[in-house]
């Protein structure tokens, strides 16, 4: 009695898979046929933007591989957007506190002293409370 039931099993596993098989092959070709057709018409405006991405990727890291070619040679760093940029920032603003100008590389570290915050404020509270405590003298 058993034998009939493991049959009809069988013929629904194979049955279950053939439609499963069935409907995977569609989709695949929907999805292929789709991407041809956008390929072919020129419709997909991204893949060109994708393209000029990956050629600048693979320059940029060209670039970081050549031994010649180091940061400390280069005024200005490639990123892998290819944009340019210079290894230190050189713009200029005037301190808020003291009206000195600094270089925007140096701007956090000089506000840090000038202001006497952060970690190495103690330092040069200690510093200065010491030579104006000699200039009083």
């Amino acid at each position: 009695m058993s034998a009939p039931d493991e049959n009809n099993t069988s013929n629904h596993t194979q049955l279950a898979s053939h439609f499963f098989g069935e409907l995977l092959d569609s989709v695949i070709m929907d999805v292929a046929s789709e991407c041809h057709r956008i390929a072919k018409l020129g419709l997909d405006r991204n893949l060109d933007d994708e393209e000029e991405e990956l050629r600048l990727s693979a320059q940029a890291r060209a670039q970081i591989a050549d031994p010649s070619n180091s940061e400390a040679n280069n005024k200005y760093v490639v990123d892998i957007f290819g944009q340019t940029h210079p290894a230190v920032a050189a713009e200029i603003f005037d301190c808020m506190n003291c009206g000195r100008a600094i270089v925007a590389g140096r701007f956090a570290p000089h506000l840090e002293k000038c202001m006497g915050k952060g970690r190495k404020a103690t330092r040069v509270k200690a510093t200065r409370s010491s030579t104006a405590a000699a200039q009083n003298r």
